[in-house]
């Protein structure tokens, strides 16, 4: 099986300093009972962004861009030459905060470029199946404090993703998902 990722230890400088920074200079938002985590969005153009669909449709507005998320963004723009213009925050609490099985395929966000990860906090592992072959074929992998993992273009085509619940208290972890927007209706790359 290919690895659907790439990965980048120490990827921030002082990353314990960016975390107590993020956790209390944020304006976290709990969405919902059925979201099991804290969360935070920000896009260079200001818009909403929909997640899901149905009665699990939650709606999100843009937040104002907090120096270190643009700093680790710059970080990334320069190592991987992608600008990143949406990033999308989890905040997770204790050991049952979580996220469940799912593919980064929004329309509006590229399939043609890397969705990167970036891991501040309490080590927690991203676990990674096919979707349509043996999806008992798990690739795990454990994300350090200050490391980004790198889902590599078109991986969301073909890998399920989750962050799942700790077997023992392990602290606060935050993400910071970067992605590239593209309108849906004119953008036709994906």
């Amino acid at each position: 099986m290919v690895r659907p990722f790439d990965y980048i230890e120490k990827l921030v400088t002082d990353p314990d300093d960016r975390l107590v920074r993020l956790l209390n200079e944020l304006d976290w938002i709990h969405v919902s009972p059925i979201t099991p985590r804290k969360e935070y969005y920000w896009h260079a153009q200001g818009l909403p962004y929909t997640y899901g669909k149905g009665q699990f449709a939650r709606q999100y507005l843009s937040q104002p861009l907090h120096p270190i998320i643009e700093e680790i963004g710059n970080v990334l723009t320069e190592k991987l030459g992608v600008v990143f213009d949406v990033v999308f925050l989890n905040r997770y609490d204790s050991k049952h905060d979580h996220l469940g099985w799912h593919s980064d395929d929004s329309p509006e966000m590229s399939d043609a470029h890397p969705i990167v990860t970036v891991s501040l906090g309490a080590e927690r592992e991203i676990w990674f199946r096919p979707i349509h072959e043996d999806q008992e074929a798990v690739i795990k992998l454990k994300l350090q404090h200050g490391s980004a993992c790198v889902m590599l273009p078109g991986v969301q085509d073909v890998y399920q993703h989750r962050i799942p619940k700790h077997d023992r208290d392990c602290g606060t972890r935050i993400s910071l998902t970067f992605r590239v927007y593209v309108n849906p209706t004119t953008d036709l790359s994906k």
